[in-house]
């Protein structure tokens, strides 16, 4: 089942951004980054800028973006990088710039860097600084102003920066004349993610940018993100489904929850159980899995969605068969054979099936209201070995 998250222009720059923010800072600031102090961690004040806008402004909020990191100057002293994505003209932008950087400097009395990424299609739309006169009294704010426009896609090509990659991919799609469909508009997305792929990127940097490549501009017909995604496998065995932008898993699971997976994949999230902090598994980690495999998702395709590792997904969906067989009263044994049968490696070792087994039983007989003591004499088990796995239920 393929599930197509709806992703806004500016929630894709805005992910990309932190996704590559270190390649982001040697594309556009060259001749300062090295001041940037790499071992200690930048951060996204994405709450903090909030807090600064209105709420009438915030509705309308574009991919503004305010980002903490720390310089190699023996202090520890720290700028802002104001970032504004423009994508159309907008006679108040201007203005926005300034109000957004004396805000901050008011809010943090640190220096502010601004700086104005302009992906529209006008050529003569270049606005660089803010000014206001009244009287003898003169106000006048510039900015650094990138137009996306006055560069061509053999500059971006010719670079190996990751980031150079995502604005080719915003310059392919500005005036382009020559896409008339979907077929158009596939070729020139599998184009640009072969340039990229040839530039010798690690593996998380492709898949950032391939997400950036498939959803920077929407297919009209839904099954061409599939022949996207097909065609990139065949090039490279490149595995779509893995290691998605949280910005994009995010969104995927807003488009499954549309479909009817219940909530108990956000759940899971929310409570962290889908990072592996525990060894044992949840309620919200079976109960997303075993409705995802419901709802005909493939294992690979849950690793995905909730970001566990493949195999973690395997021995999760392999315990949940298990239970299922021993709550139809299977005995250990028989169990096995019918994880075989149905073409499974078992992959749960035969201490982790007894444990299935024992909780799987405890937990019916609880409900049937036997006694503690009951229970363990049919398990074999003392009445606090069957206290300690009634508690972990």
């Amino acid at each position: 089942m393929l599930i197509v998250p709806k992703v806004t222009k500016d929630e894709l720059w805005k992910g990309i951004i932190e996704e590559l923010f270190e390649d982001f800072l040697y594309f556009f600031f060259p001749q300062f980054v090295e001041e940037v102090d790499f071992e200690k961690p930048y951060e996204f004040l994405d709450k903090e800028l909030q807090e600064m806008i209105p709420a009438s402004e915030s509705l309308n909020r574009r991919a503004d973006m305010l980002v903490k990191v720390f310089l190699k100057n023996g202090e520890e002293k720290w700028l802002l990088i104001h970032i504004e994505v423009q994508g159309y003209e907008d006679p108040n932008f201007p203005s926005r710039m300034f109000v957004y950087n004396y805000r901050s400097y008011d809010r943090f009395e640190r220096d502010v860097v601004a700086l104005a990424i302009l992906t529209d299609e006008n050529p003569d739309y270049r606005p660089s600084y803010y000014e206001h006169k009244i009287w003898t009294t003169r106000i006048r704010y510039d900015f650094e102003m990138y137009k996306l426009l006055d560069h061509e896609e053999e500059e971006f090509i010719n670079s190996d920066n990751p980031f150079a990659s995502v604005m080719q991919v915003a310059r392919s799609f500005i005036r382009n004349q020559s896409l008339k469909n979907d077929d158009d508009l596939l070729s020139l997305k599998l184009q640009l993610f072969r340039t990229m792929y040839a530039k010798g990127h690690n593996k998380r940097v492709i898949r950032k940018i391939a997400n950036f490549i498939k959803l920077y501009v929407f297919f009209q017909n839904h099954e061409y993100f599939s022949k996207f995604e097909h065609t990139l496998d065949n090039i490279t065995k490149y595995q779509p489904n893995m290691g998605l932008l949280e910005l994009i898993r995010k969104k995927t699971l807003e488009e499954a929850e549309k479909i009817g997976i219940e909530k108990g994949i956000e759940k899971g999230i929310e409570k962290g159980v889908v990072k592996g902090e525990e060894k044992g598994m949840t309620k919200e980690r079976h109960k997303a899995i075993k409705n995802m495999v419901a709802k005909g998702f493939s294992l690979d395709s849950i690793s995905d969605i909730l970001e566990l590792s493949l195999a973690e997904v395997t021995i999760y969906h392999q315990e949940i068969v298990a239970a299922s067989y021993f709550k139809e009263g299977s005995t250990l044994d028989e169990t096995k054979e019918k994880l075989v049968k149905a073409e499974q490696q078992i992959v749960l070792t035969d201490e982790q099936l007894v444990l299935i087994f024992q909780k799987t039983n405890i937990q019916q007989m609880l409900e049937n209201q036997q006694s503690i003591e009951a229970i363990g004499n049919k398990l074999g088990l003392t009445p606090e070995e069957v206290i300690k796995i009634k508690d972990s239920l």
